[in-house]
């Protein structure tokens, strides 16, 4: 045991990036992934770049040589100690030099770092290190290793509840038009992607749709939370045509054939991760070879509803059909779909034959 340390996290940031600003937030995340084991033996983690950052960011790209090795400089002047990452870096290797002519303790890895005090062993938690009641682990890792998009670079992921689904907070840094830089948190929702298909049958002109109990607009101002809407589900593993043949059975009792993708979707992408794909498919009474109504299972009770299409697309504009995919996929269907007008604008084409 020893006193708690101020340790400088040294490894290449810039080395071997040429500039890229990916390819150095990717390095910056690498360093910042040695601060949380350093905390948690009881020491204070610190990273050049988290001084030298804000300050060029002050003085400007063109002096970047100024910056960043001075700032170590400086940094090692009041550090204890050193731990030194893999990696070439004429920085890195400057503040080992540094710190050995200082007499300062230089690691390689976090295990040498002595720990500053007895602690009893961190409690593993469900969904990180221990599985949750889904038998998942890792759910806080989701999102750190984002690189696509320069003007983001994420900080940390916290796991905040982890049940059915998995809701999470992530800060992340972003980089304004003007250049300049905000720290940021956003929580998500995270269910997994979904499926949804329209089911119409183009002989008799009708639409296949479910109607069930749904809480969450029941207790947002739904008059009684039966909700009318497309047959739908999550992929769970499967492929998004499999998922929702298999959707489409357990809740409408119909053997889907031809699917068409129609579009994928993100429908609340404030808050919610779901990516939603749309496809449309041809149904018939001799399709409907199954009972339908859901998995008694999973708490479901789903009534099939049958509409002619002009009375389901009326009813979007009535609040009748409130549910957003649905609107989407009957909107697409009387403008690019099997319900789409002749040139005349009159009458549907491959409805009734009329």
């Amino acid at each position: 045991m020893t006193k708690p340390m101020l340790i400088l996290i040294a490894g290449p940031y810039r080395s071997g990036t040429g500039d890229n600003p990916a390819l150095m937030a990717a390095n910056l995340a690498r360093l910042e992934e040695a601060a949380w084991p350093i905390f948690q033996a009881g020491h204070i983690p610190m990273i050049g770049e988290w001084v030298a950052l804000p300050v060029l960011r002050g003085a400007g790209p063109d002096h970047a040589d100024e910056v960043f090795y001075p700032a170590a400089e400086r940094l090692l002047a009041h550090c204890d100690a050193v731990l030194r990452l893999p990696g070439g870096s004429k920085g890195a290797d400057q503040d080992v030099a540094i710190a050995r002519s200082r007499g300062l303790p230089v690691y390689v890895d976090v295990a040498e770092i002595p720990a500053s005090q007895a602690r009893p062993a961190p409690q593993e938690r469900p969904g990180i290190e221990r599985p949750d009641a889904r038998g998942r682990t890792g759910l806080d890792q989701q999102g750190r290793d984002l690189a696509g998009n320069p003007d983001v670079v994420i900080r940390d992921v916290e796991l905040l509840a982890t049940a059915w689904h998995v809701l999470r907070r992530t800060t992340y840094d972003y980089r304004r038009r003007d250049g300049s830089w905000s720290r940021q948190q956003r929580e998500t929702y995270d269910r997994g992607d979904g499926a949804t298909v329209l089911l119409y049958d183009p002989t008799r002109g009708t639409v296949l749709l479910t109607r069930q109990f749904r809480f969450p607009v029941y207790v947002n101002g739904h008059p009684d939370g039966m909700f009318v809407e497309a047959a739908a589900g999550l992929l769970d593993g499967d492929d998004p045509a499999a998922a929702i043949r298999r959707e489409a059975a357990e809740e409408l009792g119909v053997e889907v054939g031809a699917l068409e993708p129609v579009f994928n979707v993100w429908m609340s992408p404030g808050s919610v991760t779901e990516r939603l794909h749309c496809f449309a498919a041809p149904y018939s009474v001799e399709s409907r070879t199954g009972a339908g109504g859901g998995l008694a299972d999973d708490g479901e009770d789903i009534e099939a509803v049958e509409l002619p299409f002009e009375e389901a697309l009326k009813r979007t504009t009535t609040g009748e059909i409130a549910d957003a995919k649905t609107i989407m996929l009957l909107q697409w269907a009387a403008l690019h779909g099997p319900f789409r007008l002749d040139s005349a604008g009159s009458a549907p084409l491959d409805v009734t034959g009329r």
